[in-house]
């Protein structure tokens, strides 16, 4: 059994991607690409939060919709059936926490929106709170797989080596 599967039979909680959530790889993949959409966008000139809050969005609606489109195709050809409505809608909410992983890392670029924070300091806090976001993932991973202290700080820093690797590419494409 793979590890994903044991994590999947063990109904982890989601507190970042909501209730119990069936697809947590969407929502460690949607953290992750949100992250790297908002490093991308700390990057570009003139970018404002606004605008930053609605490319997140509309990308995590993309790879949404993606997924979605994806999955139904897949289960289409391998089962040569029609998708019913219940099917489908079985598939979006399955699939939905890869988009709704993108909500936590827009708090900071809306408050940057509205005034509340600068600029610059919208866009780091988002993407501080993705790599922040994906060591929590980790913590909560290795607990509920049985790790001590050892295996939780191992996880978590394996984690956010992930979320750093995602900045360290903004610092050399700089």
């Amino acid at each position: 059994m793979t590890v994903a599967q044991r994590v999947k039979a063990k109904h982890l909680p989601s507190r970042v991607a909501g209730r119990r959530s069936p697809s947590l790889i969407g929502a460690i993949e949607g953290t992750i690409i949100a992250t790297a959409v908002v490093v991308g966008l700390d990057e570009a000139d003139n970018v404002s939060p606004a605008r930053a809050f609605w490319i997140l969005l509309a990308t995590g609606s993309f790879f949404w919709v993606a997924h979605v489109y994806a999955d139904l195709l897949s289960d289409r050809i391998k089962g040569h059936h029609r998708m019913g409505r219940a099917a489908v809608m079985a598939v979006m909410a399955r699939e939905w926490p890869l988009l709704q992983s993108s909500f936590l890392l827009a708090v900071p670029l809306t408050l940057g929106a509205v005034g509340v924070l600068g600029d610059g300091i919208a866009l780091d806090a988002s993407w501080l709170l993705g790599v922040a976001a994906l060591v929590g993932w980790g913590i909560v991973f290795s607990r509920k797989e049985g790790h001590g202290f050892l295996g939780v700080l191992g996880a978590a820093a394996l984690n956010a080596a992930v979320g750093l690797l995602i900045v360290g590419f903004k610092v050399v494409l700089k």
